[in-house]
């Protein structure tokens, strides 16, 4: 009689095999919970060696619904293994794009110096191309470059190159839009400042 012993691994990322070109996927947890079951010497070892994850492969599949099964790849077939969960559902689109106009946010405006004021803000380029599913680029409102003055090494009067300023779809109601591709990520913005 050999003891079984059972340990659960928390928060296990989820990979997936698709053309992320083409499609984009909705429905697919980012992790999951492995628990293992066997031995506790093969426990100790499955957690020191490393694994492949979780994953889940979606090549193949149209847009639409479909009920995945996740996987889970351990080098030791010593051990069993339950994953929570371990069946999903998930929606595949395809992914669209078109073009945005960009505009800025200036972030903490109030942390300059009360006798300096930003007077113009030039970005590199005036549109971007935004991608996803086409209901989700329906819902973005607008995107923009969010400047941040905590980002400007000591502030003063004169011209500022700021590097890889973040970039945010924003629906009609002013939320950020996760689930939306912008490309390029990051602009590079020409800040004047004037005392």
């Amino acid at each position: 009689m050999i003891d079984q012993y059972a340990e659960i691994l928390y928060n296990q990322p989820v990979t997936a095999v698709y053309n992320e070109e083409l499609y984009v996927v909705e429905g697919l947890p980012k992790t999951v919970d492995i628990t293992l079951i066997g031995q506790r010497r093969h426990i100790f070892l499955a957690k020191q060696s490393p694994s492949k994850g979780v994953s889940v492969d979606l090549t193949g599949l149209k847009p639409g619904n479909h009920k995945v099964t996740l996987k889970y790849t351990q080098r030791l077939k010593s051990l069993d293994y339950k994953l929570d969960p371990s069946q999903v559902t998930v929606t595949i689109y395809e992914k669209e794009s078109e073009n945005k106009n960009l505009t800025y946010d200036i972030l903490h405006q109030d942390k300059l110096y009360n006798k300096l004021y930003i007077s113009n803000i030039e970005l590199d380029r005036s549109d971007v191309i935004i991608k996803g599913a086409e209901y989700k680029l329906k819902q973005v409102a607008s995107v923009k470059a969010l400047v941040d003055v905590d980002n400007i090494p000591n502030p003063k009067a004169g011209e500022i190159e700021l590097k890889d300023i973040p970039l945010v779809a924003y629906d009609t109601d002013g939320h950020i839009l996760e689930d939306v591709e912008i490309v390029p990520k990051t602009v590079t913005a020409k800040i004047t400042i004037t005392s």
